[in-house]
C-alpha cells in the first residue's frame, strides 16, 4: 500500500483521503461507533492534526539562518503573499461571494499561498545551491492555514478575526522556540510529518462528497494553471533578475502543500459563511496539489537542465 501512495504525487495523503470520501458517500458516519472511533475517523480530529503539524513545521526554522533565508526565499514568500492579497481584495470587492471560472476567493487565496516544503527541499537539494535547502523551515511556516486565514481577514476589509489566528500561531511559536533549543528534540520530530499525512488525509476526506467533488474537476484544473500563470513568472524573474540567484528556489516554491487542504475550514470556523463552500474548494484545492507537484518537478528540472545545473 505504502508503495502505490509514493508512486502518485502527494499519494501519502490524497489516497487515504480519497479513500475517506469514497466511505463518506458510500457509507456516511459508517465508522462512527462510540466516541474514539468516532474522533478517530472523523474531521473531529482535524484541527489537532493541523496544530501538530504548525508545531513540527516551525521546528525545522532555525533563527540563526533567517536572516540569510529572509534575502532570497523570504522575500519571494512576501511576494506570493501580496499577490494572493490583491487577487483576494478584487475578488471580495467586486465579486463578494460570487466565482470566476468556478472559482471563489477562498480557493484562490489558499492556492496563491500555498507552498509544499517537502517538494521545495527535494528540489533545492538535487537541482540548486545548498544554502536554500536552509529555507525549509520558512517554507512549512507559510504552508499552514494561518497564512491564508491572514490573508482572507485583510482581503475582506472587515476586523481581522485573531482568535483563530492566534490559535495557529502559539504551536508555530512553541515549535520554533523548542526546535532551536532542543536540536536533538527537533531531529526526532521531523520525520513525524510524513507519517502523520495518511492520517491526516483520513479526517479531510471524511467530510467529502464524491459526487460533488466530481463537479470540481475542470475548475481545478483552471485553478492550478491560474497558479502558474499569476506566481511563476513574478517570482522567477525577481530571484534571476532582481537577486541575481538562478531561479530554482522561485520554481520550487511554486507548488501547492497537502497541508493547504485543510485552510478553507479553518477560515470558515472564522468566517461561517463560506462553510456551504468548503468540501468544494477542498476538492479544487486537492486537484492543484497532484498537478502542481508533477508541474513543478517537470519545470525544475528543464530549467536545471538548461542552465546546467543538474548534478551528477
Amino acid at each position: 500500500m505504502l508503495k502505490l501512495m509514493r508512486r502518485v504525487p502527494g499519494g501519502t495523503l490524497l489516497i487515504p483521503m480519497f479513500l475517506s470520501a469514497l466511505l463518506n458517500t458510500a457509507f456516511p458516519e459508517g465508522l462512527y461507533v462510540g466516541s474514539i472511533s468516532q474522533a478517530f475517523f472523523s474531521a473531529q480530529g482535524t484541527n489537532y492534526i493541523v496544530g501538530f503539524l504548525c508545531f513540527v513545521s516551525a521546528m525545522g526554522l532555525d533563527v540563526k539562518s533567517l536572516a540569510q533565508i529572509m534575502k532570497k526565499q523570504g522575500m519571494l514568500l512576501v511576494i506570493k503573499f501580496m499577490i494572493a492579497y490583491v487577487l483576494g481584495f478584487l475578488m471580495i470587492k467586486y465579486l463578494g461571494g460570487g466565482t470566476i471560472l468556478g472559482l471563489s476567493s477562498l480557493a484562490i487565496i489558499v492556492v496563491l499561498t500555498s507552498t509544499n516544503p517537502a517538494l521545495y527541499m527535494a528540489l533545492v537539494k538535487d537541482l540548486s545551491e545548498k544554502d536554500d535547502a536552509l529555507a525549509f523551515g520558512l517554507a512549512g511556516v507559510f504552508c499552514v492555514p494561518a497564512v491564508p486565514l491572514l490573508v482572507y481577514s485583510l482581503s475582506s476589509g472587515t476586523d481581522i478575526v485573531w482568535t483563530p489566528i492566534i490559535s495557529v500561531v502559539i504551536p508555530l511559536l512553541a515549535g520554533m522556540i523548542i526546535g532551536n533549543l532542543d536540536h536533538e528534540f527537533r531531529d526526532f520530530c521531523l520525520p513525524a510529518i510524513g507519517i502523520i499525512m495518511p492520517f491526516f488525509g483520513w479526517v479531510l476526506g471524511d467530510s467529502i462528497n464524491l459526487f460533488q467533488a466530481a463537479k470540481a474537476g475542470l475548475a481545478g484544473i483552471i485553478l492550478s494553471v491560474l497558479f502558474y500563470i499569476i506566481l511563476l513568472p513574478t517570482l522567477y524573474f525577481t530571484e534571476t533578475k532582481l537577486l541575481k540567484a538562478n531561479g530554482l528556489s522561485a520554481i520550487a516554491l511554486t507548488s501547492v502543500a497537502g497541508v493547504s487542504l485543510a485552510a478553507p475550514s479553518v477560515i470558515a470556523q472564522a468566517y461561517p459563511e463560506l462553510e456551504p463552500i468548503v468540501p468544494l474548494v477542498v476538492s479544487q484545492i486537492a486537484m492543484a496539489v497532484v498537478i502542481t507537484s508533477v508541474l513543478t518537478v517537470m519545470i525544475a528540472n528543464k530549467i536545471a537542465k538548461k542552465k546546467n545545473l543538474v548534478k551528477h
